[in-house]
C-alpha cells in the first residue's frame, strides 16, 4: 500500500509558524494530529507522566510535502492507582437517586404490580391511515379517470446531518482488499479526521491510481461498500452506516400517495411513516432498497397508469333455518351467465362477473342463504406492474381477527379490455391462497369459499367473501 502521504495534500496551506499540535491518547498509542505542516520528528520531547506529546519548531517551521501526515509514537502508559471510596448515601434528586427509582419502576412494570400492559399500549389500535383509505373517498366511481400530478415534482432528499468535508485533493490512491472503513480512514488520517462504523463490518474493497477531490473518492468508495457517510465537521468524525434516513415528496394528491405508499409496502419496504399533511413519506433505507425506490418514481414517469381496486370483505355466518352455504346454488340463482370466469386456488376460488348492478349482485343473492355482513373496506392502489401489499385488515375493528388480513396484488394493464393479474389473500401466518387470472376493468372480481377457521380455528359455519371492483387512474401532468 502506498503511503497517505504521496496520495492526500491540502489545497490551500495554511500559513508557516509555530502550531500547537492536539494529542489523542489511546492504549498503547498516541496519534499527534497536524493542523499544519510539523517539524522533524527529532524535534518532539516527551514529558512526563503525562500521555502527550509537544512538538518544539524551530522559526519559522518548514513546510514541504513529505512531513504531512499523523506522527505515531509508542507510549508508556503507567498502571493506574485504585483508591478506595467509601458509598456515599444518595441524596434526593441527584442522577443515582433518579437511576434507583427508575431501575424499582422497571421491575414494577415486569411484576405488573402498578403498570399493565394494556394500560402501556391504550394507542396501539391507532391508525390515521384508516378514515382516509377505508372509505373509498378517491375523486369518482368513473372506471378510467384522469388524476393530475407533475412527475418533476417527486423529490427524495436524505434527512442526516452532513456537513462538507475539507478541500482535500487525491493523488494516487491505491489499495487492494481493504474493509471499507480502513479503506477511508488510511484516506484521511493526514486531515486529522477519524472513521467510525455504526453498523458492524463491511465488505473489502479494491481501488487503483483513485485521483479526485476528497469528496468525491469518498463518496465513490462508500458506494462500492453499499453504504452511506456523514460527516461532522465540529468533531472531525466521519460515520459510516449501511442505513440512512430520507423523506420523498409525492406529487399526485392522496392517490400518487397511496400508489407509491402501497408499492413501497410490496416490495418489502415497510418502515414507511407517511406525511398526509405534506404528501410525504418518511423511511430509513439501505443502498438496495433506495435503488427499488428511485427505480419506482422512474417508472411512474414513464407509465403513469394506476390500477385501483375497490376492496370489501364479508363476513358470511349461516342462518339457522337455513342449509349450509352451497355456492352452486347461489351461483345459479345469481345467473351462471353473468360469471365470466372461476379460478381455483390453494383455498377457495375467485369467480369473475360482468357489471353487476344494485338489484342482481352477488351480495343480494348470497342474502338469501347467509347473514353477510361488512367487516373491512379500502382502496389499493397500483403502479401498473408493480406488487402492493395492502393491508385491508386495518379497515376492521382492532380485536377482531380480519385485523391481520392483507392482499398481495400485481397486475398488468394491457388494454381497459385486457387486464392480467395475480393476488394472493395472506394473514400473519402466511398465504392462504392466490389466484391468476385475466378480466376487463368493467368486471367484478370475488374470493368465495374462505373458511372462518383460517381466522379462528373455533370457528365453525362461518366463511369470507372478498370483492375486489377494479379501476384505471391515469396521472397526467397539470394543463394536458
Amino acid at each position: 500500500m502506498t503511503h497517505t502521504t504521496n496520495h492526500i495534500k491540502k489545497t490551500s496551506l495554511l500559513l508557516a509558524g509555530a502550531v500547537a499540535l492536539m494529542v489523542w491518547a489511546q492504549p498503547g498509542l498516541a496519534q499527534v494530529e497536524q493542523a499544519a505542516a510539523p517539524c522533524m520528528p527529532a524535534a518532539a520531547a516527551y514529558q512526563a507522566p503525562a500521555a502527550s506529546f509537544q512538538v518544539q519548531c524551530p522559526d519559522p517551521c518548514p513546510v514541504t510535502q513529505q512531513n504531512l501526515g499523523p506522527v505515531i509514537m509508542p507510549v508508556i502508559i503507567q498502571p493506574a492507582q485504585v483508591i478506595e471510596v467509601p458509598n456515599a448515601a444518595p441524596q434526593p434528586g441527584s442522577p443515582i437517586a433518579r437511576f434507583n427509582e427508575q431501575q424499582q419502576l422497571n421491575r414494577q412494570l415486569q411484576k405488573g404490580s402498578d403498570i399493565t400492559v394494556a394500560d402501556a399500549s391504550s394507542a396501539a389500535g391507532l391508525n390515521i391511515e384508516t378514515p382516509i383509505r377505508c372509505e373509498i373517498p378517491f375523486p369518482t366511481k368513473e372506471i378510467i379517470s384522469n388524476i393530475p400530478m407533475n412527475p418533476d415534482d417527486f423529490k427524495m432528499t436524505r434527512l442526516d446531518k452532513n456537513d462538507p468535508l475539507p478541500r482535500y485533493e487525491v493523488n494516487g490512491y491505491t489499495f487492494t482488499n481493504q474493509p471499507l472503513d480502513l479503506a477511508i480512514q488510511n484516506l484521511v488520517t493526514e486531515a486529522g479526521i477519524h472513521v467510525f462504523s455504526d453498523d458492524g463490518l463491511y465488505p473489502e474493497i479494491s481501488a487503483e491510481d483513485v485521483r479526485g477531490e476528497l469528496s468525491a473518492v469518498i463518496e465513490e468508495l462508500v458506494n462500492a461498500g453499499d453504504a452511506y457517510f456523514r460527516y461532522d465537521a465540529t468533531k472531525k468524525k466521519l460515520y459510516l452506516s449501511r442505513w440512512a434516513r430520507f423523506e420523498l415528496a409525492v406529487p399526485g394528491g392522496r392517490v400518487g400517495l397511496f400508489a407509491v405508499l402501497d408499492a413501497l409496502r410490496g416490495a418489502g419496504i415497510t418502515n414507511v411513516q407517511p406525511d398526509f399533511g405534506t404528501n410525504t413519506l418518511y423511511f430509513r433505507i439501505n443502498t438496495e432498497k433506495q435503488a427499488v425506490i428511485e427505480r419506482l418514481i422512474g417508472y411512474l414517469k414513464e407509465d403513469p397508469r394506476l390500477l385501483m381496486m375497490d376492496i370489501k370483505v364479508y363476513r358470511l355466518t349461516e342462518r339457522p333455518d337455513t342449509p349450509a352455504l352451497d355456492w352452486q346454488t347461489i351461483i345459479q340463482n345469481f345467473g351462471v351467465k353473468r360469471v365470466n370466469m372461476s379460478v381455483g386456488g390453494i383455498v377457495g376460488r375467485m369467480v369473475i362477473t360482468g357489471h353487476q348492478k344494485r338489484h342482481y349482485s352477488l351480495i343480494d343473492s348470497l342474502q338469501k342463504q347467509a347473514n353477510v355482513s361488512l367487516v373491512s373496506e379500502g382502496v389499493a392502489i397500483m403502479p401498473n406492474a408493480w406488487k402492493v401489499r395492502f393491508d385491508i385488515g386495518q379497515c376492521a375493528r382492532f380485536q377482531t381477527p380480519e385485523r391481520d388480513l392483507s392482499l398481495l396484488l400485481q397486475s398488468n394493464i394491457q388494454s381497459p379490455d385486457r387486464i392480467e393479474s395475480n393476488i394472493s389473500l395472506d394473514t400473519i401466518n402466511g398465504e392462504i391462497t392466490s389466484f391468476y387470472s385475466f378480466y376487463t376493468i368493467d368486471d367484478n372480481l370475488s374470493i368465495i369459499g374462505i373458511p372462518g377457521s383460517v381466522f379462528n380455528k373455533d370457528w365453525k359455519g362461518v366463511e369470507y367473501l372478498i370483492t375486489m371492483q377494479p379501476r384505471i387512474l391515469r396521472l397526467v401532468k397539470e394543463g394536458e
